[in-house]
């Protein structure tokens, strides 16, 4: 697939990830490429470049899918999107793909887990996040009767800041574990929320991913050891996905998941809901987490440290031991 040469990217691009360059790469289709295994490669995409084709068809040979990888970027949280435009009759639709899961086994069936809206602004959008790692995901685009004309799918990106929690002392704590909750967090009304803890390298860690709690809410429950080191919690509402399992300890197991590790989605376009959470355990207490979903497919993200009892006490416990030694 021809790919339009790219010159050396101007300081504000990169700074700006949303403004065109002016020597912005298009990505046309080549058919048939109507399913995942026949996907068209669009590799190193950044923000100013487009998609292109030509889809009149909501299924069969008139659709057209995309195997989508972002360039490399410095590692950060960025929310990437691609909007659909065209200079004909509007009515494009653009789904992120995924898989089907039951009881935590994720299968091998295609399944569309995120699809664009005509009602959101922009219109016709479809929105991940990766970490500059050049995360992939399946993208794919239909049309109707009438979108005769060609279409283009433009990528735009947008550094987003964590709200840092700061440090959290698990030296007090049997095993080192701590319990992340929404469940009683999120106002007047519980919202369903889900939520997927990432390393210091965002890599989402097997197991540490909740949806719902085994209780009478759809607010998230999630008990695990955290060994000194820097996290991140991704939260939103149903359905926040990435590509690994559900664990033994969440109450639905049957959400959709994306094909490759990395990247992470929302499948909702519910806005302004309030997804804050807690952290209990550790010295302190807990430590709240005030945030919001503030448009449709948004994920929200908190940082938090962990860090072993702090020396201080340490060496306060040796020393009232030692006394002790000596007065026996």
């Amino acid at each position: 697939m021809k790919r339009h040469w790219r010159g050396t990217l101007p300081a504000i691009l990169v700074i700006a990830l949303g403004v065109r360059s002016a020597a912005a790469s298009v990505f046309p289709e080549t058919e048939g490429n109507d399913s995942k295994a026949a996907a068209n490669v669009v590799s190193g995409i950044l923000a100013g470049d487009s998609i292109t084709g030509t889809s009149t068809s909501s299924s069969g040979a008139g659709i057209d899918t995309f195997r989508v990888q972002t360039g490399a970027l410095a590692p950060a949280i960025y929310r990437h999107r691609l909007t659909l435009t065209t200079a004909g009759t509007a009515g494009h639709t653009g789904s992120i793909r995924g898989l089907t899961q039951s009881a935590g086994v994720i299968s091998a069936t295609d399944t569309a887990l995120q699809t664009s809206s005509s009602t959101t602004t922009p219109a016709r959008f479809n929105q991940w996040y990766g970490f500059g790692s050049q995360e992939e995901i399946y993208y794919r685009v239909t049309g109707t009767s009438s979108t005769t004309m060609p279409y283009s799918a433009t990528l735009t990106s947008e550094v987003i800041v964590p709200l840092d929690l700061g440090s959290i002392d698990v030296g007090s704590i049997a095993g080192g574990n701590l319990t992340i909750t929404s469940v009683g967090q999120t106002g007047a009304s519980q919202t369903d929320t889900d939520l997927v803890v990432l390393d210091s390298n965002f890599q989402g860690i097997a197991g540490y991913l909740n949806d719902d709690e085994i209780g009478p809410t759809a607010g998230s429950v999630l008990t695990r050891l955290f060994t000194p080191g820097v996290y991140y919690v991704a939260i939103s509402n149903w359905n926040l996905a990435n590509s690994l399992a559900s664990p033994v300890d969440d109450d639905f197991r049957s959400g959709n998941v994306l094909d490759f590790a990395g990247a992470i989605a929302d499948s909702s376009t519910t806005a302004n809901l309030n997804v804050s959470f807690s952290i209990n355990g550790g010295l302190g207490g807990n430590v709240p987490a005030a945030l919001t979903k503030v448009g449709a497919f948004d994920i929200a993200f908190a940082k938090f440290t962990v860090v072993p009892e702090p020396a201080t006490l340490s060496l306060l416990g040796f020393g009232v031991m030692a006394l002790i030694r000596r007065r026996r």
